[in-house]
């Protein structure tokens, strides 16, 4: 059985290995390296055995039931030693293979792959000990957490290396510091024996706070790369349904072994459950953590936030209700448009009439990508008034992220904005609201 929990295991910190390979758009390892630094990273819990004896050799340190103590216990004897034995992988992978390490996302990506291969060990362990009723909650929760409370170290390398405000070294010991605070402050609610009966709810809260940094982090990490270039986005709908369909096979691993152990009842019983509990948060941290806003050389600040926030509108209807859940991140997936970038491509009016500003599909080009208020994405473009004369005038582009977005699921939709010749849109003081529309355009490859 410890064979096939261990294959469950290792197919959970794939599903994160791919995601990772999804999103490190511009410059890609070879996947040799991520298996090289995945066992370092599963043979790093000896790490934890080791270290733990020797602290134990020398002084006794333990859970008593005290509040003080044991937060001290998970943050440190916990806490501090498995992020200690996830770093050490890492550093000898840095090394080895210094040359891999050429962007800031490399760094959050091995780190990353070492704080899976560790996680992988002790979630076969976890399975072999409880059975498999707990695949789904460590799947998400622990599994993303390790990966989590390690990533702040390698923020910290980066922060170190990368920001344009040089730091002083100590950055990396005080995110090692926040890293083993991070594990023991998920550990402690879970662990103590006051706070169990409603732990679990704190350190849900946790994780959710959590995701909100870590898309943060990798987003930075991003944004920060020396190969950056808009003509490359992530694509954000690829990721959220290969991660969710990722966890749709977790989650049919679990019901097939609980409807063998227990029958079809308990089994469909536990499945329902699983999905209004482990199943919301792996939505909400699967549509969150596919979501980048890719600003060239742009630092987003780190907030203590929910993922997500309950509103009026349409973004995914509560049933029963007027309101909707709204996940945090730009919803619009800029992998439609970013193909065109400093491209020839054809314009075509979304609605054909004698009053239209195309009146024809019109050959264009997009020059520059521009953010303007609240990052809003915008793209000035040539169209050209015939094919002949070489004549154009520019216009800005914005994408259309509500409703309808594309044309037949595969053209996106553009509002086509007036420049004024006055207009300076590169100045702080522009006004995007003062824009005149023209009409609505769709996008289509200049064959």
């Amino acid at each position: 059985m410890i064979i096939l929990y261990s294959l469950i295991a290792i197919f959970i910190a794939w599903i994160w290995v791919d995601y990772f390979r999804l999103i490190d758009i511009y410059e890609k390892e070879s996947l040799i390296y991520f298996i090289i630094t995945f066992i370092l990273g599963g043979a790093s819990v000896l790490i934890v055995f080791g270290l733990g004896d020797l602290i134990d050799s020398i002084y006794v340190f333990e859970l008593n039931g005290d509040f003080l103590n044991d937060f001290l216990y998970s943050t440190f004897h916990i806490g501090a030693i498995e992020e200690f034995a996830k770093l050490m992988p890492f550093v000898i992978v840095y090394f080895l293979f210094r040359s891999q390490l050429n962007e800031p996302i490399d760094y959050l990506v091995f780190i990353c792959i070492s704080a899976l291969g560790f996680s992988a060990v002790e979630n076969a362990m976890y399975f072999y000990r409880h059975g498999p009723y707990i695949i789904n909650g460590r799947a998400i929760l622990a599994t993303v957490g390790h990966m989590f409370d390690t990533a702040l170290i390698a923020y910290g390398i980066i922060l170190y290396k990368f920001y344009y405000r040089k730091l002083t070294i100590l950055v990396i010991p005080l995110f090692f510091f926040l890293a083993s605070l991070s594990h023991g402050f998920y550990d402690f609610w879970l662990i103590h024996e006051d706070t169990s009966q409603w732990g679990i709810a704190i350190t849900v809260l946790y994780f959710l706070i959590t995701i909100s940094f870590f898309a943060v982090i990798l987003n930075n990490a991003i944004n920060n790369s020396s190969f950056f270039t808009y003509k490359k986005v992530v694509d954000s709908n690829k990721v959220m349904w290969r991660l969710l369909s990722y966890y749709g096979i977790v989650f049919l691993i679990q019901f097939v072994f609980l409807l063998f152990l227990q029958g079809i009842e308990y089994a469909l019983y536990n499945f329902v459950g699983s999905l209004l509990t482990a199943g919301f948060i792996v939505f909400i941290t699967s549509v969150r953590l596919s979501r980048f806003k890719l600003i060239k050389g742009r630092w987003h600040k780190l907030k203590i936030e929910l993922p997500f926030s309950i509103q009026s509108g349409d973004s995914y209807a509560i049933p029963g209700t007027l309101l909707s859940l709204r996940i945090k991140g730009d919803p619009f997936n800029e992998a439609y448009i970013s193909t065109f970038f400093k491209e020839y491509f054809h314009l075509n009016p979304l609605t054909k009439t004698s009053t239209n500003y195309l009146g024809k599909t019109r050959l264009s080009f997009i020059e520059e990508k521009l953010f303007l208020k609240n990052d809003k994405t915008y793209f000035i473009a040539k169209i050209f008034h015939d094919h002949e004369s070489g004549e154009y005038e520019r216009v800005l582009l914005k994408p259309k992220v509500n409703g309808v977005t594309m044309q037949n699921e595969l053209h996106p939709i553009v509002a086509i904005l007036k420049i004024e010749q006055s207009e300076d849109i590169n100045s702080d003081n522009f006004n995007s609201k003062k824009l005149k529309f023209l009409e609505w355009g769709v996008i289509k490859p200049y064959e």
